[in-house]
């Protein structure tokens, strides 16, 4: 994939991430919460890395944007 097929693609994503973005933020924080709860009572390395996939999920969207500006900042040079 050439850099700017996979801009086109980070917007597409970026552009159906936006629509149901709150909604699905409030889920991933109740579940980042609940784990984290159950976390606190029985340390669990599964748990731990349950959180950190959610975490990264949550990231997601400034993530896509990072690597937008990144490809782009390479394609200007």
């Amino acid at each position: 994939m050439n850099p700017s097929e996979r801009i086109n693609q980070i917007d597409q994503a970026l552009g159906a991430i936006q629509t149901g973005w709150p909604f699905l933020l409030a889920e991933i924080n109740e579940r980042i919460d609940s784990l984290t709860q159950s976390l606190i009572a029985q340390d669990n390395e599964q748990t731990r890395g349950r959180i950190k996939a959610l975490r990264d999920l949550k990231e997601l969207p400034e993530t896509l944007k990072q690597e937008r500006e990144s490809i782009s900042a390479g394609l200007a040079e």
